[in-house]
């Protein structure tokens, strides 16, 4: 496989960074390397990314990182209903919790949701960005406190259509910090 993606770098030149940034996102977890390959077979791919900022009482950061994710099926169905106007709800909510399953396509839920907030935040981007979402949302002090390994982005305040999910190492949230979440999903040809 890696064969076949250095000739096809080659082959297109600029393009050729869509590839490398393809073939880093599939390094970045065993799990993504099948859903990377997938992807990249199809004509418009959704993809995302993660950032958890965590934040002690002090103000001070504690965590500081990027993970990516997985557009599952229902999303992906959901990103489909939304341009034909069916009337699926609209995304609205994030939802963390504690199961390590790797994500798959036909995920519906997180493994072990610990809690669901609503949204702060829903903005498509402009000009160059205009194919990009940004969803944001915050836990205070005292609210998501666990050990963190998944994440999922939802369009309802309960069960609801997942669009992504994200799995990843732990990031322990205390009860006396806060936490912000942003996902960028990139709709991409």
């Amino acid at each position: 496989m890696l064969k076949t993606i250095s000739r096809m770098i080659k082959k297109t030149g600029a393009a050729g960074m869509y590839w490398i940034r393809a073939i880093l996102l599939a390094c970045a977890s065993p799990a993504n390397l099948r859903t990377v390959a997938l992807a990249l077979r199809d004509g418009v791919r959704p993809f995302g990314r993660v950032h958890f900022l965590i934040t002690r009482a002090d103000g001070t950061i504690k965590c500081d990182c990027w993970h990516p994710n997985l557009v599952v099926t229902t999303g992906k169905n959901h990103i489909a209903d939304q341009l034909s106007d069916k009337g699926e709800a609209a995304m609205s909510h994030m939802a963390v919790g504690t199961g390590t399953t790797a994500a798959v396509a036909t995920d519906t839920a997180l493994e072990t949701e610990i809690d669901r907030n609503a949204l702060a935040s829903k903005t498509q981007g402009s000009g160059t960005d205009a194919n990009k979402v940004t969803y944001v949302c915050t836990w205070a002090a005292g609210d998501g406190t666990g050990a963190i390994t998944e994440s999922g982005l939802f369009n309802s305040a309960s069960a609801g259509q997942m669009l992504c999910r994200s799995v990843f190492a732990v990031k322990n949230k205390e009860a006396g910090e806060a936490m912000t979440m942003t996902w960028i999903l990139t709709i991409s040809a």
